[in-house]
C-alpha cells in the first residue's frame, strides 16, 4: 500500500513540476521584462554596484560602501516565513 502511494505522490510531483511553468504563478516571463520592472537594479558582473542599505540580523544598517575594497558575494534569498 505504502509503496503504490509513494509512487503517486512521485508521479504527481513529476506531474505538477511539468505543468507549473505553463501557469501564470509559475511563469518566469522573458529576461526583457524582468529587466523592465527593476531598470536600475540590473548590473552586469564585474561592473560596481550602486551604494544601498541593508539591515542585517541583529538591525544593525550595512552600507555597501562598508565594503569598498573588499571582495564581497551578496546572496538574496525569499523568506518563507509567513
Amino acid at each position: 500500500m505504502l509503496r503504490w502511494l509513494g509512487t503517486v505522490v512521485i508521479a504527481l510531483l513529476f506531474a505538477l513540476n511539468l505543468l507549473l511553468p505553463l501557469t501564470p504563478i509559475g511563469r518566469r516571463g522573458t529576461e526583457a521584462a524582468l529587466r523592465s520592472d527593476l531598470p536600475d537594479a540590473v548590473v552586469a558582473t564585474g561592473e560596481p554596484l550602486p551604494d544601498f542599505t541593508l539591515e542585517d540580523l541583529d538591525g544593525a544598517k550595512v552600507r555597501l560602501a562598508d565594503f569598498r575594497g573588499h571582495p564581497a558575494l551578496i546572496t538574496f534569498e525569499r523568506s518563507v516565513d509567513w
